[in-house]
């Protein structure tokens, strides 16, 4: 019996912390979208300057079959530039926190690419790179890494030293100190770059489509405001959203799974 009852009050605990953690976003964005529609019913404002909630619905289903390749092209853009992103960033982080020189000598180039609007880089790299799906994935890459980067080097310069001085005093070789004990420490600042690396890629990727190219979410939202078709360019938005929300989702998840462990 006390067996049972503690499944059923794990269970009730599992649906309490998926409704407290689900329903606060659904009832406001619920909310918002009620008074977005009511404000534009209300002051009879026209499609062309601001569609209703509502036309935009009507857009995103009706639209899947044309945008679909653009889709494509966009969401596997992202998700490549966002991996090479991830792994050039952690590869850097580790030569800088065991080469003290060479970080010295690399971070005021990381810093400055953090600080330079990547809208700004993207035509001069479609001058070397031309039009194609590269030249995006190279500026979702050089926009994302330094997140990744700077906060992995932070994470690994921050480990527990007295655990490090205990593996090193059972003559620990420096991969076992690093996959044991300088990793370990590291994962939450490591996940946090990686987080907000992903919303850069999001931006870097739909911003280059909006550049130049011809294909690509950013290029059709592009395309539909130049022609007043604001419900279509908002179903593209839309798209663009869900990727962002599943990535960044995907994200947290592993790394409550890593952190547990």
């Amino acid at each position: 019996m006390p067996e049972a009852i503690r499944k059923k009050t794990n269970r009730v605990l599992v649906v309490s912390n998926v409704i407290g953690t689900v329903l606060p976003p659904v009832v406001l964005i619920s909310v918002l979208v009620l008074l977005w529609q009511y404000t534009c019913t209300a002051r009879n404002i026209p499609i062309w300057l601001l569609a209703k909630p509502t036309d935009i619905v009507k857009a995103f289903s009706h639209g899947n079959a044309a945008i679909m390749p653009n889709i494509w092209v966009t969401y596997s853009n992202i998700l490549i530039g966002f991996a090479l992103a991830v792994v050039i960033g952690l590869a850097l982080a580790i030569l800088i926190s065991s080469f003290p020189l060479f970080g010295s000598a690399l971070t005021p180039l990381i810093v400055a690419l953090c600080c330079i609007p990547m809208v700004t880089l993207v035509p001069m790299l479609m001058l070397i790179f031309g039009l194609g799906n590269n030249v995006k994935i190279i500026t979702i890459v050089i926009q994302a890494f330094p997140l990744v980067n700077m906060n992995a080097v932070v994470a690994f310069l921050n480990t527990n030293p007295t655990r490090l001085e205990l593996m090193q005093s059972l003559k620990a070789s420096r991969f076992q100190q690093f996959r044991y004990c300088i990793l370990q420490d590291s994962l939450p600042g490591i996940f946090s770059g990686v987080k907000l690396a992903s919303i850069m890629s999001m931006i870097a990727g739909v911003s280059a489509e909006m550049t130049g190219g011809n294909t690509g979410l950013g290029n059709r939202i592009s395309y539909f405001i130049q022609f007043s078709k604001t419900a279509e360019a908002m179903s593209c938005v839309i798209y663009i959203a869900i990727l962002g929300a599943l990535l960044y989702g995907g994200i947290s998840f592993l790394e409550k799974k890593m952190l547990k462990k």
